[in-house]
């Protein structure tokens, strides 16, 4: 993978409407300001004033821009990733709500089918006490009509 060269740059721009400005320094010291370098359209680079373009070792000034556009690069990754971050979350967030309403239902559904149980057993229950006392009452007939049939065969 070959490193592209570096455009020259296409203008300068003083930032802070040509003020200097050293981050605050209150010691009465040279105010350092900035200067955009801008490599190509949309691309721009800042420099301090004192960084002569014109006058300072070109290696110097291409490692000084090389820096610069390796750090607006990282930034702007950060920046993506921090976004791909942002917009994973709100997918997790939506999903884990839908997630959540189909909990509820699934859980209203559940107590629904334990009711439902619970009554079938009933049924269940119920039915089986009838089979049970309609068996008994079969039983006992039977009982019953062997004892006619034998006390008829007595009599005759």
């Amino acid at each position: 993978m070959s490193k592209p060269s570096l455009a020259v740059p296409t203008s300068f721009q003083v930032s802070n409407g040509g003020q200097v400005s050293n981050g605050g320094n209150q010691n009465g010291e040279k105010k350092v300001g900035y200067i955009n370098y801008e490599l190509e359209p949309g691309f721009t680079v800042r420099l301090r004033q004192d960084i002569d373009p014109a006058t300072i070792d070109p290696m110097i000034l291409k490692q000084i821009i090389s820096n610069r556009v390796s750090a607006q690069k990282s930034k702007l990754k950060k920046h993506q990733y921090v976004e791909s971050l942002k917009k994973k979350t709100m997918e997790l967030q939506m999903q884990a709500n839908v997630k959540r309403s189909q909990l509820e239902m699934l859980r209203g559904e559940y107590q629904c089918l334990v009711i439902e149980h619970m009554e079938v057993e009933e049924r269940v229950f119920a039915t089986f006490q009838r089979f049970n006392s309609a068996k008994a009452e079969f039983e006992a007939a039977i009982a019953e009509i062997k004892r006619l049939e034998k006390k008829r065969a007595d009599l005759v």
